[in-house]
């Protein structure tokens, strides 16, 4: 008898699914999109460009995942309303998710002297 393997990020996401089907689709199209737009390794471009501000001698890397974030904190602290919410939001936090767990260097966000 053949064992069927089954990834264990599905897995994860079944109770997700269970409790919120559309945010499920939200954080599994945010994370797609991010995984089909952005370089396929670290420090590689994609096919949309990274944002680098040069802010004094240093610059600024807004990776996707650090604007996802301002796009939800401004969303929560201002009266501003995203179309869709739940699948808005969870759209988001799945770019969040792609952008730090798919990349190394996720965490660098001041790059040395320009």
């Amino acid at each position: 008898m053949k064992k069927i393997k089954i990834n264990r990020k599905i897995l994860l996401g079944i109770p997700l699914a269970i409790i919120s089907f559309e945010i499920y689709l939200g954080i599994v199209f945010g994370y797609f999109l991010g995984k089909f737009l952005s370089g396929k390794r670290t420090g590689q471009s994609g096919t949309i460009k990274s944002i680098v501000l040069n802010i004094g001698n240093h610059k600024l890397h807004m990776h996707h995942w650090l604007l996802s974030l301002g796009i939800l904190i401004f969303n929560f602290l201002s009266s501003f309303s995203l179309p869709f919410p739940q699948f808005s939001l969870s759209f988001f936090g799945g770019l969040m998710i792609q952008g730090i767990f798919c990349y190394s260097d996720w965490h660098k966000i001041f790059i040395g002297e320009i």
